[in-house]
């Protein structure tokens, strides 16, 4: 096994090397939200083409109540999603929204009893779906 040091991950980040995989991906990546999507569990979310949350899901990006700030493009994702105002208020709040909430302002696509169905669901429609030219 490799061994690491604390400068090797800074600089070869294997989480930073998974995020950028997942957010250049080809194919749609479709996030299924039961429960808490807080922090990098967020900007995961986030890096998905499509969320699904169920009912009980909240979202939140908390680190500046600590002092620290989203590391892995949620900020910029966040402002993509819910626009400007919202996006600062979310973050420099760092407080939790619910996915009710989430769908009115823009940060999920759909609330459901059972997002993994969902989620599903909608991944079938797609593959039978044509080739996008």
């Amino acid at each position: 096994m490799k061994e690491l040091t604390a400068s090797s991950i800074i600089v070869n980040n294997p989480v930073d090397n998974w995020f950028s995989q997942l957010s250049s991906m080809k194919k749609p990546v479709i996030a299924a939200v039961n429960g808490y999507a807080f922090g990098g569990g967020c900007e995961v979310a986030m890096m998905c083409d499509i969320i699904i949350a169920s009912k009980s899901a909240k979202f939140a990006l908390p680190e500046t109540k600590i002092g620290l700030i989203p590391g892995a493009g949620g900020t910029e994702r966040l402002v993509r999603a819910v626009g400007k105002f919202k996006a600062m208020e979310l973050v420099l709040a760092g407080d939790a929204v619910s996915a009710e909430e989430a769908k009115r302002i823009g940060l999920v696509n759909e609330v459901v009893e059972n997002a993994l169905d969902e989620a599903i669901a909608i991944g079938r429609k797609i593959i039978v779906s044509p080739l996008i030219a």
